[in-house]
């Protein structure tokens, strides 16, 4: 059957927001029992509502289940973005609860519940790790009894697990942050962690240290002496993260002081320093920005500990290789998915097999099981229970376009993508172009429903990795210093105008769409740029002031690299907001936003709204009063999505097959 002839943006797709909102779950933090080869991991799923839970599923049955039925949220909100809720014991699952902030340890037979921590819903837990002896454990404390950006208190706590009475008591204090406490298998009286100050975040410089605990009866532990590593050079800045032990009491990191994210190792005791795992400097990330505590983008084989399992990020796509650090020698492993999101290794028999979170643009997120010596794989769960719709899914193509400066910047372009569907000959798509939230982060090639959502309708959507993005190395990630809201506006115009000089997409049709700091991205190309013909922000930000004055701890001087000091560079912000530019707007915009978001609160697209409003500028603003930062909800997921293509098809002329009722205040200004 010949394809339908339809205008670009009303094609009709199986891709609907009932389609994305009940085949999808997002799945994190997979562990295995190696005992029992039992598998857990936290799971929000259709039937949960936003609820993250623990499933649990048995090697034995194959059966899964959830430990943490309602009202149990297993979620951390240390830094706001938690991450790492939970970790296994050798019977046992311990798990913080937003509903009351306590550590709880879940019994995997009888699913008992028992307190750990006392009650205080102003402490917060995160990134735990049990001793061997499973008597204790350490973890991330984030105290907010003031709570204040500048007044709340991480700490090193430990939490005993010998005693049925509800206790934490300080291990190490006096950075401003801590993260990935993780002990030696061989000396179980040392372990490792990072910490760092203000104003730099995860991804500046950070300080690894290797700390020796005196543990004396009845489990009180103390902190004896401790070894800085790296990080002691301010001026030279290094970002480490993800210190972890291999069976034999090495410890291995990821440190970027050579340019690229590479890979090093420490013995203690060998009278050796860290070095690089590998003979050279390897010009690839092996990790991305620390926005979230737990990343596993690398882990020391079980059946020989001098090896290592890694994926690296390469010109924007994902590999997989096997360190061997005694040649220094890596070998790539023919795996053919395009993201990697985390790595296990486990084992399987007498063979190594590594648990692997991959995808490709046209495969769902899953978690596999490789086996290292077939080089074959199993699926073990994915994220997605539909199938993949054939002649819908849209096939990225990576951009290099030159911007400001005669500089390389990089995108990826979503063609339309509809087996059904034809748009009328001489005709052009309109273009979504996509600034990404961080702002330090990346667009990778994985399966984004949202994306296909709009290209299956017949839109347009580059991704763009503006200079600031991650997986391009040092260099390319610090363009965006002191330039935010400049770089990122360049390099999102120039994207468009690039396609558009190529011919592929429709000038008087183009929108720019951005979440959190990729919402101030959108708007502020709106503000100083004359190349959109519509914004549409999630959770963005319009006055940098504002964010500079209400913000969390964690991103508190996060703008400070980004713009300047603040109150120094007061003008500097004022200059760069989109709020106090609002008169320079000339585009209708929509703005979608969580009551609830301490990230980016609900005031900053409020007063964007209140400006655009008084201009008789076209503007809608949809509030979702039970979310915070970002959507989870199925309901409000829905909303938003069906709420922007409806809003864009208003603004470009034509009308979405699932349209629905959108309040655009100053409507009757659209095309004026």
């Amino acid at each position: 059957m010949a394809p339908t002839v339809a205008p670009y943006g009303e094609w009709k797709s199986p891709i609907d927001v009932t389609f994305i909102t009940s085949s999808t779950a997002t799945q994190s933090n997979l562990r295995k029992n190696e005992t029992t080869g039992d598998l857990f991991w936290a799971e929000i799923n259709k039937d949960t509502n936003g609820r993250q839970t623990i499933q649990h599923r048995s090697a034995a049955t194959g059966l899964t289940t959830e430990l943490t039925p309602e009202p149990f949220i297993a979620r951390t909100r240390v830094h706001e973005y938690g991450g790492a809720v939970f970790t296994l014991g050798s019977d046992f699952v311990i798990s913080s609860n937003d509903a009351d902030c306590r550590l709880y340890k879940i019994d995997v037979a009888t699913k008992t519940v028992v307190p750990l921590t006392p009650e205080n819903k102003d402490w917060r837990y995160a990134d735990v790790e049990i001793h061997p002896s499973e008597k204790f454990l350490i973890c991330v404390r984030e105290d907010h009894t003031v709570d204040t950006p500048q007044t709340v208190v991480n700490t090193l706590v430990v939490v005993r697990l010998d005693t049925n009475e509800p206790n934490v008591e300080v291990l190490v204090e006096g950075a401003d942050f801590y993260s990935a406490p993780r002990f030696n298998p061989v000396n179980t009286q040392e372990f490792a962690y990072y910490s760092w100050n203000h104003p730099f975040m995860t991804w500046d410089h950070t300080q690894l240290y290797y700390g020796h605990l005196e543990i004396l009866k009845e489990s009180n532990v103390k902190l004896v002496s401790q070894k800085l590593l790296g990080g002691a050079d301010k001026s030279k800045e290094e970002s480490i993260n993800q210190p972890r032990f291999a069976a034999d009491g090495t410890l291995y990191f990821i440190n970027d002081k050579t340019g690229f994210w590479n890979l090093y190792s420490y013995k203690a005791g060998s009278g050796k320093d860290a070095e690089l795992v590998l003979q050279e400097p390897y010009q690839a990330e092996f990790q991305g920005p620390a926005w979230t505590f737990g990343a596993r983008s690398y882990y020391p084989l079980k059946s020989d500990a001098t090896k290592l399992a890694a994926s690296y990020i390469k010109n924007g796509l994902s590999y997989l290789a096997i360190i061997d650090t005694k040649t220094k020698t890596m070998t790539n492993v023919p795996l053919n998915f395009q993201v990697i999101t985390s790595i296990y290794a486990s084992t399987n028999g007498q063979d190594d097999v590594l648990l692997l979170g991959v995808g490709s643009y046209n495969v769902p997120l899953q978690t596999i099981s490789y086996n290292l010596r077939t080089n074959q794989y199993d699926i073990i769960m994915t994220s997605s229970a539909a199938e993949v719709p054939n002649g819908f899914v849209s096939n990225p193509e990576p951009l290099t376009f030159k911007t400001t400066g005669n500089l390389d910047a990089y995108a990826l372009y979503y063609p339309p993508t509809n087996a059904d569907y034809v748009a009328p000959e001489g005709t052009l798509p309109p273009l979504r172009v996509l600034s990404h939230g961080g702002p330090t982060g990346a667009f990778e090639s994985n399966l984004n429903w949202n994306i296909n959502y709009f290209t299956s309708r017949g839109f347009g959507v580059v991704a763009v990795n503006y200079g600031g993005s991650t997986s391009y190395g040092r260099e390319y990630r610090s363009r965006l210093r002191t330039k935010w809201g400049i770089v990122d506006v360049d390099d999102c115009c120039n994207a468009a105008t690039y396609l558009v000089q190529r011919g592929d997409v429709d000038p008087e049709k183009l929108a720019i769409v951005g979440g959190s700091a990729g919402g101030y991205s959108t708007l502020a190309c709106l503000a100083f740029k004359d190349v959109f013909k519509a914004g549409v922000s999630h959770y963005g930000i319009g006055d940098l002031e504002t964010l500079a004055k209400d913000t969390h701890k964690f991103e508190l001087l996060y703008p400070e690299s980004l713009i300047g000091p603040y109150p120094a560079a007061k003008a500097l912000y004022h200059e760069r907001s989109p709020l106090y530019s609002a008169d320079k707007i000339t585009c209708p915009c929509a703005f979608f936003q969580g009551a609830k978001d301490k990230v980016v609160p609900p005031n900053q697209a409020e007063m964007m709204v209140s400006a655009l409003k008084e201009r008789g500028l076209p503007v809608a603003y949809v509030l979702f009063e039970e979310e915070a930062h970002g959507f989870r909800m199925p309901k409000n997921v829905k909303a938003a999505l069906q709420g922007e293509v409806t809003f864009l098809g208003r603004i470009f002329g034509f009308t979405p097959f699932d349209a629905v009722p959108i309040d655009i205040i100053n409507e009757d200004a659209i095309g004026k």
